[in-house]
């Protein structure tokens, strides 16, 4: 059973999600210059005050959200066996997050239309968060068996998300999986590609 504040925060996800949708369908369909921050507040049935109170900004809103947050990564490497190496530990915890995203898989087709139409809005928007995010998780791998440097973990992390996203984009395309794409992704990737 939801806590109050679960359900909170659970209904603010959905709104974020709503309004990022609704932004992304006029960019679609309207063009970018269409996208105003009162014309996406009037698609998301909000107030352009409301709309300062999910993002900062247009272009913050057509990007889509995160998959999965660092810490729920972080988490859920912390629950592996600690005489796991880190390869195996990584290709558990992108099986996991990739089934739990499972359900916005049906959102992402539009904003993979929108990145490809315009790459140059994700660039703007996550540059400043993702060195600390990145700096966070390194450092999680890099306490983990099997792991020789600090390049190897960097090297063992941007290949688990590259195996994750590309998991995720071919499922999403082709309707294959998952599951059975990201074994295929590690298996790739354990025998150097």
């Amino acid at each position: 059973m939801e806590s109050p504040q679960e359900r909170r925060d659970r209904r603010r996800a959905e709104k974020r999600q709503a309004i990022r949708l609704a932004a992304v369908k006029i960019v679609l369909d309207e063009g970018l210059e269409a996208a105003t921050v009162e014309a996406i507040s009037a698609a998301a049935d909000i107030s352009p005050r409301t709309f300062f109170n999910y993002f900062a900004s247009k272009e913050e809103a057509l990007v889509m959200g995160p998959l999965w947050s660092p810490e729920e990564l972080i988490d859920l490497l912390g629950h592996r066996p600690g005489g796991e190496l880190a390869f195996t530990s990584l290709q558990a915890v992108a099986r996991t997050l990739a089934v739990r995203a499972q359900p916005l898989w049906a959102d992402m087709k539009p904003f993979m239309e929108l990145r490809k139409r315009h790459p140059e809005l994700a660039a703007k928007v996550r540059a400043a968060d993702e060195s600390k995010t990145m700096d966070a998780i390194f450092g999680a791998v890099r306490s983990r068996p099997g792991v020789t440097s600090a390049l190897h973990a960097r090297l063992l992390v941007i290949a688990t998300f590259g195996a994750m996203i590309s998991s995720i984009q071919v499922s999403a395309e082709t309707g294959a999986p998952v599951d059975e794409l990201l074994d295929e992704a590690f298996t790739l990737l354990e025998n150097g590609l």
